[in-house]
Formats: C-alpha cells, sequence, structure tokens
C-alpha cells in the first residue's frame, strides 16, 4: 500500500476562496491528506482526510500561541527549531516576528511532504521550507499575481526571476497564463495546466429550466470593483443599447465598495434606473441570481481563466467575455459562447445585441454545449485524477 501524500494547500485564511475550496474537498482521499494552515474562519469538513492548524487572531492569543507551539517543537522536533534559530533571518524579514512566527510554528510541527502556495506572493516568505527543510514547493499560478502584480512591482518581478526556476512543479490554471509566467522564469516541462474545479453537484441544483430571456433582459456581471474588471466598457456598451431604448437591465455582483469612477460613469450616463449594484452575504445567493439572469458578461482586461464564467456555463447561463487571458481556450465562439476583444465596448455592443436576439433554439443550443464542455473538462473524476498525478510527480523530484 502506498504512503499517504501530506499536502498542504495554503491560500492564507480558512476557508478559502470557493474554487480553492471546491479543491480542497476533491482531492482529499485514501492517498492524500490536505494541511490547512492559517486564520479559520467558519468552516467545516466532513471528510477526515482534511486536517485544520489554525492560527489565532488577537495580539495576546498569537503571543501565547507561538510560546505553545515553540515548546511543542522543542519536545517533539529539537531538529527542527535548531534549523529555525539558525536560520532566524526567515521569521525576522517581514514585519512582527510573533506574528511571522505564529504562521510558521503550526507548519513546522505539522510538516507536510509539499506545500503547495495557492498566490504567487506568498512565494518569497515560503520559500525557506524548500531551502531549510527540503519540503516541495508547488505553486499555482493564478489571476492578479502573475497577470500584472509583478508588472508593477520591481520587487516582486525580481523574487519571482529568483523563485520561479527552482519552485518544485507549478500548476496553471490556463495554457496563456503559463506563457506570462515563463518570463519570470517558469519551467513548461515542470508545469501542470490543469482548470479549476467546480462543485457540479452544487451547481447542478442551480441549474437553469427555462432558456426563455426575461423582460427586461437580464445581463449580470460578478466581481469586485477593480481597474482590471473592465466594468467601464461594459457600462459603455450597456449605455448604447440604452440610447436605442432596448428594455435591458444589468445587474453587478461585487464584495467590495463601488469606485467613484464608476458612480460616476453611471450617473453621468444616466443609468441609475438601469444598472444595480448588490452584494450578496453568501454564494448559493450568488448562484440563485446567476439562474434567474439572461447572460453573464466578463468585461475583464486580465484574468487567468474566469471561474464565473465556468460556473456560468454549468448552470446553464449564456455568457460573454473579453478575449483577456485563458478565455479563449474554454470559449468556442459561437458554439458555447462569445468572446470580444478586450476593452473594445463597441464590439461588446454588438454582441450584447446577438444574445438579445437569438431564438430560443439557438439559446438553448449554446447552454447545451457549454454543459458539454464543462461535464467533459471538467468533470470531478478528471480534475482530481490531475491532481493527484501532479502531486504524484511532485514527490518522485529528486528521487
Amino acid at each position: 500500500m502506498e504512503k499517504k501524500i501530506n499536502v498542504a494547500i495554503y491560500s492564507g485564511i480558512i476557508p478559502a476562496p470557493n474554487f480553492i475550496e471546491n479543491l480542497i474537498k476533491l482531492i482529499g482521499d485514501e492517498k492524500i491528506n490536505i494541511y490547512l494552515f492559517g486564520n479559520k474562519g467558519s468552516v467545516k469538513y466532513k471528510n477526515s482526510s482534511i486536517k485544520i492548524f489554525f492560527t489565532p487572531q488577537g495580539k495576546i492569543k498569537i503571543i501565547y500561541f507561538v510560546f505553545f507551539q515553540l515548546f511543542r517543537l522543542f519536545i517533539f522536533y529539537p531538529k527542527k527549531l535548531y534549523k529555525l534559530i539558525r536560520n532566524y533571518k526567515v521569521f525576522t524579514k517581514s514585519g512582527s516576528i510573533f506574528k511571522s512566527l505564529s504562521k510558521i510554528l503550526p507548519v513546522l510541527n505539522h510538516t507536510p511532504d509539499i506545500f503547495h502556495i495557492q498566490w504567487a506572493k506568498s512565494l518569497p516568505f515560503w520559500f525557506f521550507l524548500k531551502e531549510i527543510y527540503g519540503v516541495k514547493i508547488v505553486l499555482s499560478l493564478r489571476g492578479s499575481h502573475i497577470n500584472y502584480s509583478a508588472f508593477a512591482n520591481d520587487s516582486l518581478a525580481k523574487n519571482y526571476n529568483i523563485l520561479f526556476p527552482n519552485v518544485d512543479r507549478m500548476h496553471a490554471v490556463s495554457k496563456k497564463i503559463l506563457l506570462k509566467a515563463e518570463k519570470y522564469g517558469a519551467s513548461r516541462d515542470k508545469t501542470d495546466i490543469i482548470y479549476s474545479s467546480l462543485d457540479l453537484g452544487l451547481l447542478k441544483t442551480y441549474k437553469k429550466n427555462n432558456f426563455k430571456p426575461h423582460r427586461p433582459f437580464r445581463f449580470l456581471s460578478v466581481g469586485r470593483f477593480h481597474w482590471v474588471k473592465g466594468y467601464q466598457y461594459s457600462i459603455s456598451a450597456f449605455a448604447n443599447l440604452k440610447k436605442i431604448n432596448k428594455n435591458i437591465h444589468y445587474l453587478i455582483i461585487t464584495n467590495n465598495s463601488i469606485s467613484e469612477e464608476i458612480l460616476y460613469q453611471i450617473d453621468e450616463l444616466s443609468l441609475k434606473n438601469n444598472i444595480e449594484i448588490v452584494h450578496p452575504d453568501s454564494q448559493d445567493k450568488v448562484y440563485e441570481i446567476m439562474r434567474q439572469s439572461d447572460c453573464l458578461i466578463l468585461p475583464s482586461v486580465q484574468e487567468g481563466i474566469s471561474n464565473v464564467v465556468l460556473e456560468s456555463m454549468a448552470i446553464g447561463l449564456p455568457v460573454i467575455s473579453s478575449d483577456c487571458g485563458g478565455m479563449k481556450e474554454i470559449i468556442n465562439y459561437g458554439r458555447n459562447g462569445f468572446y470580444f476583444p478586450s476593452r473594445d465596448s463597441v464590439a461588446l455592443e454588438k454582441l450584447l445585441l446577438k444574445v438579445m436576439n437569438l431564438r430560443i433554439e439557438e439559446r438553448e443550443r449554446i447552454i447545451r454545449e457549454g454543459e458539454k464542455f464543462i461535464n467533459q473538462n471538467l468533470n470531478t473524476t478528471l480534475i482530481k485524477s490531475q491532481f493527484h498525478d501532479f502531486y504524484k510527480k511532485t514527490t518522485e523530484i529528486g528521487i
């Protein structure tokens, strides 16, 4: 019987964002133990292969926690403690020593075989696990951390150039994002392209069962307010449709406050009665809104592969996306969705009209093709197998 692989999936918070939670719940089984480290919120896992080692919050709690973890390390793993003391710069190079130790010590007390970092910006802090303790480091190449963060931060770009070539293995969410990471030294030979995991069982409960659009036609976007999300382009396209008296409504779901620029644009274009911005307090409410909508718009300037587009296709919501990042890897134009040149509000306007004018049977065909793509390429059996192979290849490095 093969020894179970202990994999830490690190995002810094527990629970992690939805797409990482799907991964956690999917891959923990008789072959893999999942370790979670970070600040803990309200979460319970039925899977006994998922183990939580959380860091408390609050100054006094952190101090007590650090002393307890140091004592445990001294009793059970004195060699690890000795190495940590010899390499004290590990926990003194960033901010509060106690805060750094509160992150590091639980990992040393429960050291995994593989430390899987979800956000590239965390790589410089955690790379000592490989250098000092021989832990395999793997990195997911995701969204903003690869697409533009390092472009605007010379120090981060320098760290990427130094560390990316030395990561044991990488997971890319799209082919396009791997191309960007290669500029910082990522190796194509050490990278597996695995699309995001979806909770298809949950999404099935929100599947649309009516292909007839509403009046007014309900457009939807989901995502935080940030320049990279490109809302100014979708709002401009929407305004042009209002000028020709199209009966439409645009709902934007976000988890942060609205930028002044967007508020000004909505007011300037007299769209206050036509654009609604909401902040649902649960993912279930987001999915329910998606089910009640007629078309998803992704106007982003940069993305890896948008999870909300994948979820929309699974639910049966037609999608229009910009051609940014890896979106053309999943959207077959006219077959399972539509895409337009990024930042081109005129092209987007034409697609909005096109989707509004689709016959019912055309809408149904596109929806069915989207569901087919998801079921063939993002089913849980396939994604689980791909990640198991990914971790197995990682453990075999250097053997």
